[in-house]
């Protein structure tokens, strides 16, 4: 299995780092998105590709960061993406939940982040809450097309628009207690959906409310398996061809 959008340089990681690796590869993860927010955790997630082959950095700014500063320090994200070892661009896109950062800042660091994209031919890492809309009127009008809606929430035809697009729709851990989440996951072609922990947060069933891991994506897999109505490791089989076609093709 491949863990399409995980953040293992989060401080929740420091202590017991290499056994989180060591149960993700037993439980059959063979390759894990580990996903930048910020310039640190982008350079530690390249760092990272260098001892470990099989942790695959994405660069990028969190949209709450979208600060001044972060504008100011893209130029080192730009720097980290021509490295061999980086398969995608963010994690990137807008948040008008929490407004951590003003819209417009949003705005403008989103753009670059599909600037980069397109200059280096890599796929966006996308998040999105309480701007989905917005977010695909951008990528309309920057005329982009592959990438990846992180842990997909939007409703049905939001989705096709987003399929319409070219990008990918990614589910998480909420796959497993969210019936909405469900309704629309099942209406989705299982050949555009990509599965994910974003850990260390969102953890699935039985886990929630502790501290995510890769190696629960097995879990998600189960329920998504079970919406489906598919055998496990048919889903999983599919589910490996979409992560390699838009990370690794």
């Amino acid at each position: 299995m491949i863990d399409t959008h995980c953040h293992l340089t989060d401080p929740q990681f420091k202590d017991d780092l290499q056994e989180v690796l060591e149960r993700a590869r037993s439980a059959g993860v063979r390759q894990i998105i580990n996903a930048g927010y910020d310039v640190e955790t982008s350079r530690t997630a390249v760092q990272m590709a260098e001892q470990t082959d099989w942790l695959m950095p994405a660069v990028g700014i969190h949209p709450h960061e979208a600060s001044q500063h972060a504008l100011d320090a893209f130029r080192e994200i730009e720097q980290l993406a021509a490295d061999t070892h980086v398969v995608a661009v963010g994690e990137t896109g807008l948040d008008y939940y929490r407004e951590f950062a003003s819209a417009e800042q949003q705005r403008v660091l989103f753009r670059k982040h599909i600037a980069l994209a397109r200059k280096t031919a890599l796929p966006l890492l996308i998040h999105t809450r309480k701007s989905i809309d917005e977010a695909i009127d951008i990528l309309k009008q920057e005329d982009i097309h592959t990438g990846v809606f992180h842990c997909y929430s939007g409703i049905y035809e939001q989705a096709c628009v987003i399929l319409d697009l070219g990008f990918y729709l990614g589910f998480g851990g909420v796959l497993t207690f969210s019936t909405k989440v469900q309704e629309v996951f099942k209406k989705v072609p299982a050949n555009r959906i990509l599965l994910e922990t974003d850990a260390p947060y969102l953890a699935p069933v039985p886990y929630r409310g502790k501290r995510n891991e890769p190696a629960y994506i097995i879990e998600t897999m189960r329920v998504a398996a079970q919406v489906l109505g598919m055998k496990t490791h048919h889903l999983g089989k599919t589910l490996d061809d979409n992560a390699t076609a838009l990370f690794f093709s």
